[in-house]
């Protein structure tokens, strides 16, 4: 059922005319594809989603993960949000504020959320966040930096966070290159993995 679902909002999605970034990573540990999808409507509303499948190379597993939400705004830049994380372990729904800020060469996307996991039935705290920052360097190329943080806290403790970093660089088609790395953090003691290697995207 949750598969079905995550398919569904890909195909949902891929129908719609948005904003769209798609990055693949291969890294020593594992290989992952991100996809990012924004779309912004009249009357103050927006559609966030993104999505990541991996797979490692030990366990042979693919795990796909995906985010989405739907904000309202109030103000220039905040507003509140209704989101819902689905992944092959637990569906876990959130309510909270968003905020969004769009420059030339600064994009931040945050979304911190009261959530609730269908897997332990517990409420907790939530918190994502996308940051994009892409200075010029010539007429040609831009410096291209991304920084994507994803955490989850029950009330008493940490139960998951992760952070997907990319740095490289961007032409004037929008394709993207260089190193990146993915790091996540599981339990009360904060127990760490890294994957670290190359990545390649493309921004339609």
């Amino acid at each position: 059922m949750k598969k079905n679902g995550i398919l569904l909002i890909i195909l949902i999605s891929s129908y719609a005319k948005s904003q769209v970034s798609i990055q693949a990573c291969g890294g020593n540990k594992e290989a992952e594809v991100l996809g990012i999808y924004d779309k912004d409507f009249k009357n103050r509303w927006n559609y966030f989603v993104s999505g990541t499948a991996s797979y490692d190379y030990e366990t042979r597993k693919v795990s796909p993960g995906i985010y989405q939400s739907l904000n309202y705004y109030v103000g220039n830049d905040w507003g509140a949000s209704a989101g819902v994380y689905i992944s092959d372990e637990d569906v876990m729904p959130s309510l909270g504020v968003a905020y969004v800020k769009e420059t030339r060469t600064l994009g931040i996307n945050l979304f911190p959320a009261v959530t609730y996991s269908f897997d332990t039935g517990k409420f907790g705290l939530g918190l994502y966040t996308l940051v994009e920052y892409t200075p010029k360097l010539n007429e040609n190329l831009n410096f291209y930096s991304m920084l994507m943080v994803e955490s989850d806290f029950s009330f008493q403790e940490h139960q998951a966070s992760s952070q997907i970093i990319r740095l490289g660089i961007e032409n004037s088609k929008k394709m993207q290159f260089g190193i990146g790395s993915n790091i996540s953090q599981t339990g009360s003691t904060f127990e760490t993995d890294i994957n670290f290697g190359l990545f390649i995207g493309k921004k339609f």
